[in-house]
């Protein structure tokens, strides 16, 4: 069975952490039970904040925001925990959307009729749950739908004739085969682009 590096950003609020903290646990459970990683750990931050009774006036929020984008941006996939609704929720959910990542929103509350239900992009999934073991199922399925595998994908490509050619005389040229060179090529822009 091959390897899987699907990472996932998890967010959700950290207001009321003791109700919504085993739900938490169980979807960083589910991730890691099925084949993929979490890609920050804010719970324990979130955590000892609360423990040492940190303001939020002594948070640094614009860190806290810069990590939490940088964390949805090498992310492959999110889940957004929305039983305690917040702005952060939706913004997080909206600004996954926009990045085109995969999104579960949970909730253990109804969200139609509120702003996070509004987001209408095919890859945004809103689902409600009662129990860990429901939402551990949803987000196990989530996950099976969308986890990418470590081992080469394949697809096949419809190349005009220049552009055949330019792949056929570089392939001579310096040994490599094609398939080689055409990742380079992506490869190297994907690099420009970050």
């Amino acid at each position: 069975m091959a390897n899987f590096t699907t990472q996932v950003h998890i967010t959700g609020s950290a207001r009321q952490l003791d109700q919504d903290l085993p739900f938490m646990r169980s979807i960083i459970d589910a991730v890691y039970e099925n084949r993929a990683v979490v890609s920050q750990n804010w719970l324990d931050a979130a955590l000892n904040r609360i423990e040492q009774k940190v303001s939020d006036q002594e948070i640094d929020w614009e860190a806290i925001l810069s990590d939490s984008q940088e964390s949805m941006k090498k992310s492959d996939l999110v889940i957004v925990e929305a039983t305690q609704l917040s702005f952060s929720q939706g913004f997080q959910a909206y600004t996954a959307a926009q990045y085109k990542k995969p999104t579960l929103v949970v909730s253990r509350t109804p969200l139609a009729n509120r702003f996070i239900s509004g987001i209408g992009n095919k890859l945004v999934t809103v689902q409600e749950y009662s129990t860990e073991d429901e939402l551990k199922a949803i987000v196990a399925k989530f996950i099976k739908q969308n986890i990418i595998p470590e081992k080469d994908l394949r697809f096949n490509m419809v190349l005009d004739r220049r552009i055949y050619r330019y792949l056929r005389d570089t392939s001579y040229e310096t040994g490599k085969n094609k398939s080689q060179i055409v990742r380079e090529l992506l490869e190297h822009d994907i690099q420009n682009r970050q």
